[in-house]
């Protein structure tokens, strides 16, 4: 087996076990999602969606003005990036979903005892 055939080998058991646990966290956070709202009161998440709304309008807002107010090269470096998150959104909402799962499990722990 060559360097190249086992250099693919590693890359496609490696994306198959990355699957995987993106598939397990996402599960994990959906259940800890599931708990969450089963325990909330009503209101609360009312409120919550209402901050949400709230926070995105406000988030777009100040997105359009630092959008207005940049030179031009960072425009473009933003641009890019923007564009490389895109091209990997599976990899960085896998690790935002891991932060949130572990965020979420850190919390409810702490609020036990």
């Amino acid at each position: 087996m060559s360097t190249k055939e086992r250099t693919a080998a590693v890359k496609q058991q490696t994306a198959e076990k990355a699957a995987l646990a993106t598939g397990q966290v996402r599960d994990k956070a959906a259940q800890v999602a599931r708990k969450l709202k089963e325990h909330t009161p009503e209101p609360v998440l009312e409120k919550t969606a209402q901050a949400a709304a709230q926070v995105r309008e406000g988030a777009a807002k100040a997105g359009q003005y630092a959008a207005d107010k940049a030179p031009e090269p960072l425009r473009e470096t933003a641009g890019q990036a923007a564009t490389a998150a895109r091209a990997n959104r599976t990899p960085l909402l896998a690790a935002g979903a891991l932060i949130a799962a572990v965020l979420l499990i850190r919390r409810t722990r702490s609020h036990r005892r």
